[in-house]
């Protein structure tokens, strides 16, 4: 009897001392894409998965990235994004809704500056033509 209360009073103190001390946070600012891509990329790594899925768009519990570069110009400024791109046409799980219009994915313009939503100073992109708003 001794030995079974040991044995589950020690079962008791392993599993207590591997529990999650509290929430991790990843938290980056800088002046550039580069500056916070560290900060990204560490966070990736913690929780696994990618922006490939699997059958039928299962990423198998993994964490799921959209990736605006993805998005096809036919879906791109002119043209609305649909709310569900990113779960029909490129599954990702994720519906998206506004009480406005729609959404728009700036678009490759022919120019080397992304089209900015008319906030030229308060956005920049991090992977350079794609920016993603509600209208």
């Amino acid at each position: 009897m001794i030995l079974r209360t040991l044995v589950v009073a020690s079962s008791v103190m392993v599993f207590a001392s591997t529990a999650w001390s509290g929430f991790v946070t990843f938290e980056s600012a800088g002046a550039n894409p580069a500056a916070i891509t560290p900060t990204r990329d560490a966070f990736r790594t913690a929780v696994g998965g990618g922006t490939v899925g699997g059958a039928n768009g299962s990423f198998g519990g993994q964490r799921r990235e959209i990736n605006w570069d993805g998005v096809p110009n036919g879906q791109s400024d002119p043209n609305a994004l649909a709310a569900d791109f990113f779960n029909v046409t490129s599954p990702r799980g994720v519906v998206f809704s506004t009480p406005g219009s729609g959404f728009l994915v700036s678009a490759n313009g022919g120019l080397g500056t992304p089209v900015l939503f008319g906030f030229s100073s308060d956005f920049q992109t991090f992977s350079a033509q794609r920016l993603f708003t509600a209208v």
